[in-house]
């Protein structure tokens, strides 16, 4: 639940800034929807990619390679953009986040199934506390990311390394509690 909150709070912050990156920084003037929408559909094709792969691989395993490409991927464009004082270039920004909304996309639904797993018995209200507390988790930390906002992209790639990292370091917490699975069963 916490890690659902940690992963979208970028994602918050992304949309968040999106216009300013696209229109100022990038000058991209009218075809800011182009560019939005292609990383909209990456979301897109991010789900249906899981519902293919979910049944072979399992989502504890999906959603752990997802999560530590994203926090590969986030930690070595920040070194680009701080490279490039915050203004990589656009096909380089492009590249960058296609890719990782595409991992935030496998894992925005595979976080809230896991989430719920051990709670089947009382779904309804599971599903409601779940929502609501990593829902509350992605604001508060995705409102401080669209208001730090520097006329760089720099704040929101450090943004997805650094709550990927903590992601990453609250799953494995969680999965080392865990009970252990059955033999067979994908887990982490």
């Amino acid at each position: 639940m916490l890690a659902s909150g940690l992963v979208v709070g970028p994602f918050i912050g992304y949309l968040a800034t999106a216009q300013q990156i696209f229109q100022d920084q990038y000058r991209l003037g009218k075809l800011l929807p182009i560019f939005f929408g292609l990383l909209a559909f990456s979301v897109g094709v991010a789900s249906m990619v899981n519902a293919k792969l979910v049944m072979r691989f399992g989502m504890r395993t999906l959603s752990k390679w997802a999560l530590r490409a994203s926090c590969l991927l986030s930690t070595g464009f920040l070194v680009v953009a701080w490279l490039a004082a915050g203004h990589p270039s656009l096909a380089a920004f492009m590249a960058y986040m296609l890719a990782c909304v595409f991992c935030s996309g496998l894992l925005f639904g595979n976080y809230n199934a896991l989430a719920m797993e051990p709670m089947g018995h009382i779904a309804g209200v599971a599903a409601a506390v779940i929502g609501s507390v990593s829902n509350f988790a992605a604001l508060a930390v995705g409102t401080p990311i669209g208001r730090a906002y520097d006329g760089t992209v720099t704040p929101l790639v450090a943004s997805y390394a650094l709550l990927g990292l903590a992601a990453l370091v609250v799953t494995e917490w969680a999965a080392s509690r865990a009970p252990r699975r059955r033999r067979g069963t994908p887990g982490w």
